[in-house]
This record gives structure tokens, sequence and C-alpha cells, in this order.
């Protein structure tokens, strides 16, 4: 079973999801996410609702247990620059050839 999606936007204008998707959404949508490129050394996967980048885990963080492959932060690019939108587009260019969750 995958891990939790912890539901944030990356450089987001507010601390606020999309009114477009529910978190339940976009927890499907990430499970069905195919490999990117990575961004910064953190995992990359693209969905049909949203970009998604791993989870930054801190020390000692009760989330540094889990998986953090599969715990990432939603970029939903209504909610991003599109200078950050471009970035994610780019690092998923050809996504699609490892399958859902696919290390590249």
């Amino acid at each position: 079973m995958f891990a939790a999606l912890l539901i944030a936007s990356l450089v987001a204008p507010s601390n606020t999801v999309s009114t477009s998707a529910s978190v339940e959404d976009l927890q499907a949508d990430f499970e069905t996410a195919v490999a990117c490129r990575q961004i910064d050394g953190r995992n990359v996967w693209k969905g049909e609702l949203a970009y998604y980048i791993q989870s930054y885990v801190y020390e000692g963080d009760a989330a540094a247990s889990a998986d953090v492959a599969e715990v990432a932060d939603a970029v939903l690019p209504e909610d991003n620059s599109a200078e950050t939108v471009k970035e994610f587009e780019e690092a998923c260019a050809i996504a699609g050839s490892g399958g859902p969750h696919a290390q590249k």
C-alpha cells in the first residue's frame, strides 16, 4: 500500500489546496502517476491532476520511518508560477515509460 500523500502546494500563493481536486482525488491520482526525472535530487511523478514531488523528510520527523519515495507533495499547476510548472513539464517530458511509481 502506498504511504499517505501529503497534500500541499509547492510555492503556492496560499496554504489551501485547490478547490478543483479533493484529497481523495489527488491520492488516487498519485497512486497511478508515472515517474519523471528528478528535480534537485527529489523524485517527481506526473499524474492526470497534478505533478508530485518527493516530500522533504527532516531528521527526527515521525514520517522519516515511512518509505519516503512514496510520500509526496502535490504540485497543482493552477497554484504555481509558469516557471515552476515549466520545470515539472520538462522533468516529465519523457514520463510514462516506467509505469506507476517506477524509479528512473
